[in-house]
């Protein structure tokens, strides 16, 4: 998959003037189509489930995209190939992973869980890296775009922890270790972005970052075991989606704009398969027009209520 660093990575799409008002009666609606799909509705989420985590997402109403247009990530052929691009992200993670790693989940992350342990959900594919679904534990989920919580060799292919790489960051960057102390002490904080990393200080310069070799192989550099920007889903992973698709009869679609081909292509899959589509999005998404329902609002509005409900009424 070949992206568009300018154009097609962001794809922002429309934002409604308001929301979908979340009356008894919508609630309803939602719980029904949980009933007529009782243990067999596939969910399938964005980043805006993480965003009342405290995780940025890229396309929301505060979206990255959206709030500072000159923002562009990584590209999936920079990193692999680029010393200075590792450095570029390694040195923006450095501040950024901690944060990230103390985000908790969130009622809709609960939601979720709850809904698959009392038998309304088959499964849940995630395009999230952060890990906060199976904190809530959610048990039946694929993480479609690889997970923040490892990195790998890009030469022997071994993977090692995140939190452990983080530390040998630490002892190879210790200006860098005393200027985040220096920042929390004086209460400056960089700002944010999704995946894990942030805007570097205009006073620090990437270019003095030092990233390890693969501990393993020794000569391999290291990195994170996400889908990034421009790259590809693995084969195992793009044909386990597909199962979990076909085994399902209808799709909850929460928290994305359905801008990566990796996602819409799931609801595609549904909708062609005559599969009922539901989409809670507060926004315009790219399945749109194959979703059966459509409610502009936020999951955080609508999943915790009805998942409670649903669970009170379970034997």
């Amino acid at each position: 998959m070949v992206l568009s660093a300018r154009v097609k990575i962001k794809g922002l799409y429309g934002l409604p003037k308001a929301h979908t008002p979340v009356t008894p009666a919508v609630l309803d609606t939602i719980i029904e189509f949980f009933q007529r799909h009782r243990g067999s509705v596939l969910g399938l989420t964005g980043a805006g489930v993480s965003v009342p985590s405290g995780i940025p997402d890229y396309r929301g109403t505060n979206g990255t995209y959206r709030v500072h247009g000159s923002y562009t990530p990584i590209l999936h052929h920079e990193l692999v190939s680029q010393h200075a691009s590792r450095q570029r992200y390694w040195a923006r993670s450095f501040f950024g992973i901690r944060p990230a790693f103390k985000a908790e989940p969130n009622p809709i992350h609960r939601a979720f869980a709850s809904l698959e342990s009392h038998n309304y959900l088959s499964g849940l594919i995630t395009q999230n890296v952060d890990g906060l679904h199976l904190q809530a534990g959610s048990c039946n989920i694929l993480e479609l775009h690889g997970t923040l919580k490892q990195v790998k060799c890009l030469s022997c292919g071994v993977k090692e922890s995140r939190d452990g790489f983080q530390q040998r960051l630490e002892e190879l960057n210790p200006e860098w270790v005393e200027f985040g102390q220096e920042m929390a002490q004086s209460g400056e904080e960089p700002k944010r972005r999704p995946d894990g990393d942030v805007d570097l200080p205009s006073n620090l310069q990437y270019g003095s970052f030092v990233y390890p070799k693969c501990h393993h192989c020794l000569t391999g550099d290291y990195m994170p075991t996400v889908v990034f920007f421009g790259g590809s889903v693995p084969d195992k992973v793009r044909e386990q989606s597909y199962r979990m698709v076909d085994d399902a009869s209808a799709m909850l679609v929460c928290g994305t704009s359905l801008s990566t081909f990796s996602a819409y292509r799931l609801v595609k899959r549904a909708r062609e398969q005559g599969k009922e589509v539901a989409i809670l999005n507060f926004g315009q998404t790219r399945g749109d027009g194959d979703a059966t329902m459509k409610l502009e609002t936020t999951a955080e509005d609508v999943l915790p209520p009805v998942a409670a409900k649903l669970a009170a009424e379970t034997p």
